[in-house]
């Protein structure tokens, strides 16, 4: 009896002091955790019993009112797969060479052979217990922690987990492997704090390997994983929230849900210092005010958000009061994220849709709407809003210049309700993409399924090559056959030659300061190709052995040359007799963008409901060509035969502009 007067007591406590939060938040995450309240009890209970912990108590409070939601896998496959995160930074072969070495040894990655365990239910007292006593230490310890609110200590430094990945009881470990990096910094700013330690700790760190292949399904990466500084953006960011947090510095991610012109995100670290200035870290980079990341202020983004280890109860209440159907960006557990699209923006707008946009048979119940952006096939929600005014629906703080559609959600999908339209980002005026049962007048050609604005290093790298011919090895005084005046702008470009004279040498040599980057030559004498030996510089970028100059010769476009020294590099042919040089064809070092012959090629037209197809073709040549496309709507090319990356794009003068 007596102790059920005590739980009692201890019960109503837990109910009633939670500084400034609805009690029933904390009770119902109680409730959830089913058999492991006992353990978050243990906690409460701790630091409610003396009144110099009351602080303590509240971050408590805080944590495990916000846990609810968080998970995490277990499993042999993932303590297996840390192997690839450890060899991209041994290891000189590429991360899909990794990857498939993997692949024979433990078998493909597969997230369903693991155990999924929610955080709120698992995680014990002992563990939360030392990571709120060694948070709050180092918060009141160090200098800097007197210009740290007790908000941003919360959301900022204290939280034991960045996103899913696996708990470790890394503040501990860090303190311990980096402390020294930190001794002897006595800034009283946040961020000049961070700008010193990463200057410490850089001289002795490798250098990362960013790649963005990476397992597929593979969670973020947990404290001591992300040491390796290798995978994506998302990957590196880790280590510099835990390195950071586990020294009182408050960071956080910001990132763009997708791109504006592409179809992934992108995501970096952010801080601020004692003037509430935000500062950020892209890829373990240097530290720089917001507004000098050029990255981020150039880059098209349709929003910017900043993570949240809290709920955004807020806006999730609008959301649900006036929506039976939320998408999963936005639902309860997932909407930890708060708007930061100012901070970032070029061309900020609040975006007012007007009603001759809007289809006419739209759900007249609907009082949510949503922007998407596309991401290849698909449409992304990027933001919400319930601003409908006379016919208009707005949204606020959007960036110009990136190509949108509007939607309700309903029974899990999206409904649209306006045709796709691209906003411009000086006048914002809107331009809508509508089929028209005029045609195009003239047929326009297509040389690749994606913008190659992101190769023109590649492109740019051949102006000035030049292809040469000898009878001497050693191309003492060789004959000029052919110098590439222009930017490539197809995979196959041809060069005919009228000279009569035979060569047993013949290459190519890439002008000053390109790596002789190429991907594919072919020599040929009256329509014949010409075989024979592969001579040519060896050695590859950072010695990798996966891009040698034998790659110019393989017969496939995917593979290339990207010598080791800037300027020295070529690959040729000893013919092993002297032939007559008539035809050369090269092509760029690529993506694998192209128009490929033999690929299987499906043209789409955007409509009401999405995308309608408008034909197949098999490319008979590196192009393909339309005719009597109706005008106006916005298309989308589908290699049906390989390849990740496709975008819209719409007609201009006859030619393709990738969104």
């Amino acid at each position: 009896m007596k102790y059920i007067i005590r739980f009692s007591v201890f019960s109503l406590i837990l109910l009633c002091s939670c500084i400034g939060k609805k009690q029933n938040e904390l009770e119902q995450a109680l409730l959830l955790a089913g058999e492991n309240r006992t353990e978050l009890e243990k906690v409460l209970k701790r630091y409610s019993s003396d009144p110099a912990d009351s602080l303590k108590y509240r971050a408590a409070c805080f944590l495990i009112e916000n846990m609810p939601g968080y998970y995490y896998y277990e499993g042999e496959a993932l303590e297996k797969y840390t192997d690839y995160f450890k060899l991209l930074g041994e290891d000189k072969k590429t991360p899909d060479q990794i990857l498939d070495s993997l692949h024979n040894v433990y078998g493909p990655f597969n997230t369903s052979t693991l155990t999924l365990k929610f955080d709120i239910k698992e995680i014990d007292s002992t563990f939360l217990c030392e990571n709120i006593d060694l948070a709050f230490k180092v918060w009141t310890e160090k200098p800097w922690g007197k210009n740290v609110t007790f908000d941003d200590f919360c959301e900022y430094i204290l939280p034991y987990r960045t996103s899913n990945e696996k708990l470790t009881n890394w503040r501990k470990n860090y303190l311990e492997e980096y402390g020294t990096f930190i001794e002897g910094i006595t800034a009283e700013d946040p961020v000049e704090a961070a700008i010193l330690l990463r200057r410490n700790i850089i001289k002795k760190m490798s250098p990362e390997r960013f790649t963005m292949t990476s397992p597929a399904g593979y969670p973020s990466l947990d404290a001591f994983t992300a040491k390796y500084l290798t995978g994506s953006c998302d990957n590196i960011n880790q280590f510099v929230l835990f390195l950071l947090r586990a020294f009182g510095i408050p960071c956080t991610i910001d990132y763009m849900p997708i791109r504006g012109n592409d179809n992934v995100g992108h995501s970096w670290v952010s801080l601020k210092n004692k003037k509430n200035e935000y500062f950020v870290i892209d890829y373990f980079g240097d530290i720089t005010y917001v507004s000098g990341r050029e990255n981020n202020r150039s880059s098209t983004k349709p929003k910017v958000y900043r993570r949240t280890f809290s709920r955004n109860a807020v806006q999730f209440n609008i959301l649900e009061k006036k929506s039976g159907s939320i998408p999963g960006e936005f639902s309860q557990y997932n909407y930890r994220f708060h708007d930061v699209t100012d901070l970032y923006s070029n061309y900020l707008m609040d975006l007012s849709i007007p009603k001759k946009l809007i289809y006419r048979d739209r759900p007249k119940n609907s009082t949510i709407f949503y922007l998407c952006a596309p991401s290849r096939m698909d449409w992304i929600p990027v933001d919400w809003t319930d601003i409908y005014k006379k016919g208009t629906i707005t949204f606020n703080n959007i960036e110009a210049g990136c190509t949108f559609r509007v939607a309700t959600y309903k029974n899990g999908k999206l409904v649209f309700i306006t045709d796709p339209f691209i906003v411009h980002n000086q006048t914002k005026k809107i331009n809508a993409f509508r089929i028209h049962e005029r045609k195009e007048d003239k047929p326009f050609i297509l040389y690749s399924k994606f913008s190659l604005e992101g190769e023109n290093h590649f492109r740019e790298r051949m102006i000035g090559g030049i292809f040469e011919a000898s009878d001497n090895p050693e191309f003492k005084n060789p004959d000029t056959l052919h110098i590439i005046k222009d930017k490539p702008f197809r995979l196959f470009h041809h060069v005919t030659l009228s000279s009569e004279k035979r060569y047993r040498y013949v290459r190519y040599k890439g002008p000053e300061e390109s790596f002789c980057n190429v991907a594919e030559i072919q020599f040929l004498s009256d329509t014949l190709l010409l075989r024979g030996k592969i001579i040519g510089t060896p050695g590859s970028w950072q010695d990798s052995g996966t891009h040698e100059f034998t790659n110019v010769f393989d017969g496939s476009t995917e593979t290339s040359f990207d010598h080791n020294t800037p300027s020295d590099g070529w690959a040729g042919l000893d013919l092993g007799q002297p032939e007559k040089i008539t035809e050369i064809i090269y092509s760029p070092r690529n993506q694998d963008n192209y128009i490929k012959k033999g690929d299987k090629y499906e043209l789409f037209m955007s409509d009401r409901t999405g995308w309608s197809s408008m034909g197949v073709q098999i490319a008979s040549s590196d192009s393909l060509r339309y005719e009597s496309i109706p005008r106006g709507c916005l298309y989308y090319l589908k290699n049906h035969s390989g390849g990740v990356q496709e975008r819209p794009f719409m007609i201009e003068e006859g030619k393709p502009v990738f969104l």
